[in-house]
């Protein structure tokens, strides 16, 4: 599927440079790249929301002391989630489950 798309002319001659400079072989390569490093942008700022939830529930003592007992739990609520084909981190599916 290709499709137009209208980008500034400042930014069409910033591809043009990439490209004439060897870094991609064509825009369409450019902008992919270009694509997939916001992707990952993305990817970082939601991590870092889910870091900052982490440190104020830590600053308000919202914490779980860490001990074997703990770490049971853990690993027990994770089989279970593992049995049951559930994503062992919401954001990342298991294959096969």
């Amino acid at each position: 599927m290709s499709e137009t798309v209208e980008i500034p002319e400042v930014v069409a001659a910033l591809v043009q440079q990439k490209v004439g400079q060897g870094l991609y072989p064509d825009a369409g390569a450019a902008i992919a790249e270009a694509i997939r490093l916001l992707d990952e942008h993305d990817e970082l700022v939601a991590l870092r929301a889910r870091i900052q939830v982490g440190l104020d529930q830590a600053a308000r003592g919202e914490v779980v002391p860490f001990n074997e007992e703990t770490r049971q739990r853990i690993i027990r609520e994770g089989h279970a989630k593992y049995e049951r084909g559930d994503p062992l981190i919401p954001y990342i599916s298991v294959p096969g489950h």
